[in-house]
C-alpha cells in the first residue's frame, strides 16, 4: 500500500431488501475467523 500498513477493515452489510429493512450493519466476526474466510 502506497500510505503504509493496513491494521484492519470493517466489516458492514445491509438487507437485500433495503426499503423494507434500511439500514448498514456493523459485523463483528466469529472467534478463530482467519484472514481470507468467506462471509456466508
Amino acid at each position: 500500500m502506497k500510505f503504509g500498513i493496513s491494521e484492519g477493515m470493517v466489516l458492514a452489510a445491509s438487507a437485500a431488501d433495503e426499503k423494507t429493512n434500511p439500514g448498514i450493519y456493523i459485523l463483528n466476526p466469529w472467534p478463530g475467523a482467519e484472514p481470507g474466510m468467506r462471509v456466508g
